[in-house]
């Protein structure tokens, strides 16, 4: 039975072991999964938010006049009016790179709604210059947006695919990013000719509108946005978020806490370039997330991640990334691993509850069954033991009746011999029901000072016929004036005659008993009477000396040697003494005999402690 038990708790912790890393491993993948939609529709929302702006300012070449820059007036109006970010836009120019002579820019008074001469702004004056190199800077038609520098422009990847169906000839061609101001720009066709395709712009332009959007709306209130739209949980943010640009050093655009992407963050839990420009050369998306086995399958590896073409060449200096990390628990990786460590504990103290069940199971049903043993072991004990005195007073009332007994002094014999057995035989009843009491607790004792002198004369009185027939040598050495103790004079008789039985049953035909009764010291002030019954008998091993006390317990030496009992006495004595404030204690040596000591506390000191205890709860 233990050894099944044990199996089965070996293949529970390695089934448990199993089971955790494989509800850990999918707890990763899915947060990892979840993180990465979630990064993917943000970044589709703050790309639509940028987007809606250049598809306001479309112009239709064959129906508008290019000249007409009212008409970006009026569109950028209507924008205004359907747009949830109004404050997005700072200002409109429109740069004129071969201006002879005049300003070299209108500038859209958002008020009016037209365009008026103007210098250029000094966060602009550098931007110029780069508009003037627009045959080197300007998208070819048609040519993709999110394509990053190291990569090849003919690549089929599904970033390009996904850039060749948005960009070529749609609403956003032409449209590109200036990151360090940031700006949206875009080259102005003065095309005449009939045939101009729709939405081509000019690469060699030499005027170009440029929309410089409000990084403090950007970073105050959009950015904000953003983040608890796609990464709030019940409580607030679930992540830390962060948009920085460059890492040289890393300028922070927007963090929702205090000094986050200040400085790199080692541990992000995903971490993704803006631009859609990839990280490293060879990577799979421009998305990074902490769980590696879901990156070559997740959602990165089906939606583009897209971005209007960046102004001129780029390095990582002014590329935008997106940084998130689990608030709770610090990474997700991290989060993760404890959670796992922390269900791995839970399951493996379940288990080791389990363990200590089986253990009490096995325990409980190991000393059910003594005890089923001892208990028939008692019940043949007793049945031996009452058939003996049942024996010899049948046998004698049978000699009696049928006349076989002659005379007055045989007649004396056999009526002593019939009054010893019948005392036996009550002795027997009184010392089970004794027992059964004192289980029950329903056994009382009537506490008075006893004479340690008395008892002892009591007992041996008692035990006299015993001790004549045993042809016993009893040596007493009981000290005079010793002080009394506090007991039932009865059952403290009945402890002492257990004893001296005991000591007449357990000879080795030494034919010695000895008795004594002395003051002794107990701990560093108390003193207490000790009495001791010693014999010169078999003696107790060691490794049954644990188990005397116990209910109907009998040694395998004295069972091989046939001596009769119950395995009640010491059980019977122990108790007695014990509900008198004392205890009862056993040295022995096999083959020298054994000697048990009452320990009975003195009547002063007993009165002394019950008037100290009843002045301290008076006293409180």
């Amino acid at each position: 039975m233990v050894t099944l038990a044990t199996i089965v708790v070996i293949v529970m912790a390695a089934l448990q072991y199993r089971w955790s890393n494989q509800v850990s491993e999918a707890t990763s993948i899915r947060l990892a999964d979840s993180l990465q939609m979630s990064m993917i529709n943000w970044h589709l929302d703050f790309f639509r938010d940028f987007s809606e702006i250049c598809i306001a300012m479309r112009v239709d070449q064959e129906i508008d006049a290019p000249d007409d820059w009212n008409q970006y007036a009026r569109r950028f109006a209507e924008w205004k009016k359907t747009t949830a970010h109004p404050e997005l836009v700072s200002t409109m120019h429109v740069i004129r790179i071969d201006e002879p002579r005049g300003p070299d820019a209108l500038w859209l008074d958002a008020d009016a709604l037209h365009f008026e001469p103007s210098n250029l702004p000094l966060n602009l004056a550098g931007l110029r210059q780069k508009l003037g190199q627009a045959a080197s800077l300007a998208t070819p038609q048609g040519s993709p947006g999110p394509v990053s520098e190291t990569q090849n422009p003919s690549s089929p990847t599904p970033d390009r695919e996904f850039a060749d169906r948005f960009y070529s000839g749609g609403p956003l061609a032409g449209w590109q990013f200036e990151s360090s101001i940031p700006a949206l720009v875009r080259p102005i066709s003065h095309s005449e000719s009939a045939g101009v395709d729709r939405g081509n712009s000019d690469p060699h332009g030499r005027e170009w509108i440029v929309i410089t959007l409000n990084e403090k709306m950007i970073r105050d209130q959009l950015l904000p946005d953003l983040a608890q739209r796609y990464f709030r949980g019940t409580e607030g943010l679930d992540y830390q978020v962060a948009v920085v640009a460059g890492n040289k050093p890393a300028r922070v655009l927007y963090s929702s806490d205090a000094n986050f992407g200040e400085l790199e963050v080692t541990d992000a839990d995903g971490a993704m370039n803006i631009f859609g420009r990839l990280q490293n050369e060879g990577a799979a998306s421009p998305i990074h997330i902490f769980h590696t086995p879901s990156e070559n399958k997740g959602p990165a590896a089906s939606v583009g991640i897209t971005w209007f073409p960046l102004l001129g060449e780029k390095g990582d200096e002014e590329d935008w990334r997106l940084v998130v990390r689990h608030r709770r628990g610090g990474a997700l990786g991290a989060f993760v691993a404890d959670s796992r460590r922390r269900d791995l504990a839970i399951s493996f103290g379940v288990l080791f509850l389990l363990v200590i069940s089986i253990a009490i199971l096995i325990i409980t049903s190991t000393r059910a069954q003594r005890l089923a043993k001892l208990q028939m072991d008692f019940v043949t004990a007793v049945s031996h033991e009452l058939r003996t005195p049942l024996t010899v007073i049948s046998s004698a009332a049978e000699n009696i009746a049928h006349g076989v007994v002659a005379g007055k002094p045989q007649l004396e014999h056999y009526g002593e011999v019939i009054g010893n057995q019948a005392r036996k035989l009550f002795e027997m009843v009184e010392q089970i029901l004794l027992f059964a009491a004192i289980r029950e607790g329903h056994q009382h004792y009537t506490l008075r000072p006893i004479e340690v002198a008395e008892v002892l004369d009591a007992a041996l009185s008692s035990t006299a016929g015993l001790v004549r027939a045993a042809k016993f040598h009893v040596e007493q050495d009981v000290e005079p004036n010793l002080p009394q103790v506090l007991g039932d004079f009865s059952a403290l008789s009945q402890c002492l005659q257990n004893l001296i039985t005991n000591a007449l049953k357990y000879d080795s035909n030494q034919r010695w008993m000895g008795i004594q009764a002395r003051l002794a010291e107990h701990g560093l002030s108390a003193k207490e009477i000790q009495i001791s019954v010693s014999d010169r008998g078999i003696g107790i091993n060691s490794a049954e000396l644990p188990h005397i006390f116990e209910p109907f317990y009998r040694s395998p030496s004295v069972m091989a040697a046939q001596i009769h009992g119950t395995g009640l006495g010491l059980p019977l004595a122990r108790s007695i003494v014990e509900a008198m404030k004392g205890h009862l204690t056993v040295s022995s040596e096999p083959g020298r005999g054994s000697t048990f000591t009452l320990h009975l506390p003195c009547l002063v000191q007993t009165v002394r402690q019950a008037e100290e205890k009843t002045t301290g709860v008076v006293a409180g």
